[in-house]
Formats: structure tokens, C-alpha cells, sequence
């Protein structure tokens, strides 16, 4: 069975952009939600600040239970939150759309909707070709939405709250796991950059055998294949996360041309350019043989451990420093150069210690994965996707 589309307009009474306005210091005053208070699946209210605004504002933009805020721009374009409880009087930033639903529809229902993978394609589409990607409101309103009896929304609704339970249960989980592996860095190993345990440093240049970015076949995107050689590129790493996500592929062909920057085993990956510079991670094995393109750089240092590496990279203190290496010089665009990389400062402690600290990453990835095993991590997802096709 497949449910009927209907146009996004027909299931809400209002789908409006939020208010141009001054957010305020003082804890006075109607809240302010904003795109950055979006970033996570929760809203931290008390981080929300409070609005310059007139009561004729407040008026026309204040949020009530049921209403759904979407980000319009940027690198969150089209993600939603369902606002199920908020301070009394809220209202809602220019750069968010607001849709509150109609009687036609269950507003969880529909929050759910806005997280499905259909969503998703149908986002992606109305994004692509803008220099930023974005939506407005009048794209929004020709979302294709599936639209079940009310009755089966609900049933719908409440299938996937228990999903979305168990997803959220292990997000936590891995966000206390990656609380405790920087705790444990820094009670193991020091702050790297001010370096209070006394280790030997030295230039990084010393401490690898490979530290080096590729490039893009001519011909860019449409060089890419369906299946071959992977092609690592900046969105594919983030701080302790490879990403399979967009992975590219080349021929072997185009590989052979880039036989320079063959990535191995456990090599750490230090995105070098861009928006994503000085993110990094260790390459995921499994989707060896693979390339970087001119965007990333492999840094293979035989002697460290690579947990141990990775860990000093995307620490506070010397991502911060990093980041200010990448803007320096009055550069119009971030990034590092090779030479940079090259002379970093690594702190060297004793290998034992390094294997010590990966011993207990492992450990506590393996309950994390075990627990996303038991709970279905992917369950969310695979529910989702049935139940917006009328499979659920």
C-alpha cells in the first residue's frame, strides 16, 4: 500500500519566516530560537537568548506546542525540530521557517516526515545549485508529504517515537563515550600544547613517512564511477568519524594517477582546506584501497600510535591552535599548507602509554557498538523508510 501525496500548504496553517531581530543578553524578555540552538536534536533553552522585540512581535511570531522550525541556510538547510514544550512566550529568528500543522495532520506525524530519508531527497533537490545551500518558504510548501488516515499517522507516530527513543539513547551514549576518551587524554597525556608532563616534542615531520594531499581526476564529479577505487574527500572526515556518506569512487585508471597518496591502514586523515579545515579522522579500513583528493592529508606516522595521534589533533588546545594556523597571514580562505603540517609540535610519550590509551578507545567503542547492535541503531531509519511508503 502506498499513501496519497499532498502538497506540504494543504497540511498547515501558517508556513512563515520568523522575526529580524536583535537577540539580548539579559534573561528578560521573550526567548529567542535561533538556527545555532538547532544544532542539536534537543534545544537547551537556557542558552536561548531573550529578543528585542515589541509585543506586536511577539504577537506574530510567538511559537505554541505543535509548531515545527525548520533551518532555511547554510550547512543545516532543512533541518527541523518539533517544539513540544518551550518558555511561555518564544519566538522564532528570520533564518527559521515555521510550519504549524492543520487538523489534517498529526504533528508528530509530521516531525517524523521531516526526518525521513524521502524528505531528505526531495530537501536536496530544492537545495542544489545555490552558491549556499538553502529553501524558502515557498519551496517548502510543495513538499510531497504521505498522508495516511489520521488514525494510521498516530500508530505511525508512535512506532517510530520508540525508535527515535532508542537512536537518542545511543547518540548519548557515544557523546559520553567521546566526553570521557578527551577527559582521559588529558589526565593521560597532558594539555599537547602547553605540554604540563614535560614529553619530548618534535617536528611532525620527524615522526611520519607520508604527509601528503592528492587531487581530483580531470573532469571532477563526472570522472567519478559507481563502484572502484575510493576517493576521500573533506566531507567524508570528521573529528573521529569517517564518514561513508557522498564517498566517491575512481577506475583504477585514475587511481594509478594518484598512486602517490594511496592511503593504508589506520592512516589519520587532516582535512587541509575549506569550510571543514583541521577536521580529522583515522581512514576506516574497510574502505581500503582509496585515494585522498587535494583537500585532505594523509598523515602516516609509523612510530605513534594513531589513536594517540588523532587525539592530540582534534584536543581543545590544539585544535584551537590549528584553526589559527589555517587562518594566519590574512588568508582569504582557511588552510594549512604542507609546510605547516610538516612543523606542528607533537608531544612524544611513551609508546606503552600511547597503546594504554588505545586499548581503552577500543574498549569502549566495542560497547558502544555492541549496545547500537542490541538496540538497532539503524533501526530508526529502516522504520522510517517503511512507513512513509506504507510498509509500516
Amino acid at each position: 500500500m502506498s499513501w496519497p501525496l499532498v502538497s506540504l500548504d494543504s497540511l498547515a496553517q501558517k508556513i512563515d519566516y520568523g522575526l529580524t531581530a536583535s537577540a539580548a543578553e539579559s534573561i528578560e524578555g521573550p526567548r529567542f530560537l535561533r538556527i545555532t540552538d538547532l544544532q542539536n536534536d534537543t534545544v537547551d533553552w537556557k542558552s536561548v537568548p531573550s529578543c528585542v522585540c515589541t509585543k506586536k512581535d511577539v504577537e506574530q511570531y510567538r511559537l505554541v506546542k505543535g509548531d515545527i522550525v525548520f533551518a532555511r541556510t547554510g550547512a543545516t538547510t532543512g533541518k527541523s525540530y518539533l517544539l513540544n514544550e518551550m518558555p511561555e512566550d518564544t519566538v522564532f529568528a528570520s533564518y527559521l521557517i515555521r510550519v504549524r500543522p492543520n487538523e489534517k495532520v498529526d504533528s508528530q506525524y509530521l516531525s517524523f516526515f521531516f526526518k525521513s530519508p524521502i524528505y531528505w531527497q526531495q530537501i536536496a533537490v530544492m537545495a542544489n545549485g545555490a552558491a549556499q545551500p538553502g529553501v524558502n518558504s515557498s519551496k517548502l510548501k510543495e513538499l510531497e508529504v504521505p498522508l495516511p488516515p489520521l488514525a494510521d499517522q498516530k500508530r505511525i507516530a508512535a512506532i517510530l517515537d520508540k525508535a527515535d527513543s532508542l537512536r537518542r539513547k545511543n547518540q548519548q551514549a557515544i557523546q559520553l563515550g567521546e566526553k570521557f576518551l578527551r577527559a582521559m587524554f588529558l589526565d593521560m597525556f597532558g594539555d599537547p600544547v602547553s605540554n604540563p608532563k614535560g614529553w619530548e616534542t618534535k617536528k611532525l615531520k620527524e615522526l611520519t613517512s607520508k604527509i601528503g594531499s592528492g587531487a581530483t581526476p580531470r573532469g571532477g564529479q563526472s570522472a567519478y564511477v559507481e563502484t572502484g577505487i575510493s576517493l576521500i574527500r573533506s566531507l567524508n572526515i570528521h573529528d573521529d568519524k569517517f564518514l561513508h556518506k557522498d564517498l566517491a569512487f575512481i577506475t583504477n585508471e585514475q587511481a594509478a594517477a594518484l598512486s602517490n597518496v594511496e592511503v593504508e591502514k589506520n592512516d589519520v586523515l587532516l582535512n587541509i582546506t575549506g569550510a571543514s579545515v583541521c577536521r580529522c579522522a583515522m581512514v576506516d579500513n574497510s574502505i581500503l584501497p582509496a585515494r585522498v583528493n587535494q583537500h585532505v592529508c594523509i598523515i602516516r606516522a609509523p612510530e605513534m600510535e594513531p589513536e594517540y595521534l588523532l587525539h592530540l589533533i582534534i584536543s581543545r588546545s590544539f585544535k584551537k591552535n590549528l584553526l589559527k594556523i589555517a587562518g594566519g597571514a590574512g588568508a582569504t580562505r582557511e588552510a594549512l599548507t604542507k609546510e605547516q603540517v610538516e612543523n606542528l609540535l607533537i608531544p612524544i610519550p611513551p609508546h606503552k602509554l600511547q597503546e594504554k590509551f588505545s586499548a581503552i578507545k577500543e574498549r569502549i567503542r566495542l560497547v558502544i557498538e555492541t549496545n547500537n547492535t542490541a538496540t538497532g541503531l539503524s533501526l530508526f531509519e529502516s522504520l522510517s523508510q517503511k512507513a512513509f511508503t506504507g510498509r509500516l
